[in-house]
């Protein structure tokens, strides 16, 4: 009998599976019963949430990446009581400033819409990385391998990026364990935005990894190892503790 707890992994925008984590799938393999749900046939995140929870069993860990973070927490908030850990990386909580959410349509959206965007996939993709390794040739293509999508599902995540809203004030009610992980060079999502992430949640740890950006698991793969693996343990501690202490 599995008695391995689940955890789920939300991939981020245009990416079709795990590649993004292929650093960490070993320890994260050798513990959980790990499933990746990538959820690109929806048009808003409240029905790529749902899809999430449509797709996993009555309890699980829950880590998210950029769209999928936002994805993740709105899962958490549909049902707290079924994820018991919850992981956020290179995400915010829905709080897209003016000219962030004029970037999602005019810098993506149009370009999908209009057939362009193998123009601008290049550029995009070096956003995605910590400035000093934007010329990365290696770092770049396990990017590139990790994304592929069809343009459909682009669209529609790339739609439920720019029709983002401010869950902030809500995520005082998840008081699962929860930790946040930020690349210090991200240029998609702000620092402030992790503080606000780590102001509202009760239960939450915020590292920072510098000499990252946007991909902390494929730019720092054995900081982001260490971290998960380090949080996971101190967790998976205190859950057979509490275990047993409800077994006496």
């Amino acid at each position: 009998m599995n008695n391995r707890q689940k955890l789920v992994i939300i991939p981020g925008w245009s990416n079709a599976g795990n590649k993004m984590w292929k650093h960490q799938l070993p320890y994260l393999q050798e513990h959980y019963d790990v499933e990746t749900i990538v959820v690109s046939n929806k048009t808003t995140v409240s029905e790529m949430a749902d899809e999430v929870l449509r797709r996993t069993p009555d309890t699980f860990l829950l880590l998210g990446h950029s769209l999928g973070g936002l994805i993740a927490q709105n899962v958490a908030l549909k049902a707290p009581h079924r994820v018991k850990r919850l992981m956020l990386v290179g995400t915010f909580p829905g709080n897209t400033p003016v000219e962030q959410r004029a970037f999602f349509e005019t810098g993506m959206l149009k370009p999908l819409l209009d057939g362009s965007i193998a123009q601008h996939w290049e550029q995009l993709n070096k956003a995605c990385v910590a400035p000093t390794r934007e010329n990365d040739q290696d770092l770049l293509q396990e990017l590139l391998e990790c994304q592929g999508l069809s343009v459909e599902g682009l669209i529609n995540q790339t739609r439920v990026l720019m029709d983002a809203r401010d869950i902030s004030n809500q995520l005082s009610a998840l008081t699962m364990p929860t930790l946040i992980l930020y690349g210090r060079q991200d240029q998609f999502f702000s620092l402030e935005m992790q503080h606000l992430m780590m102001e509202k949640l009760p239960n939450a740890q915020l590292s920072i990894i510098e000499e990252c950006g946007h991909l902390p698991p494929l730019e720092q793969p054995e900081m982001v190892s260490h971290l998960l693996t380090q949080w996971l343990e101190s967790n998976r501690e205190s859950n057979l503790i509490d275990k047993k202490e409800k077994q006496q």
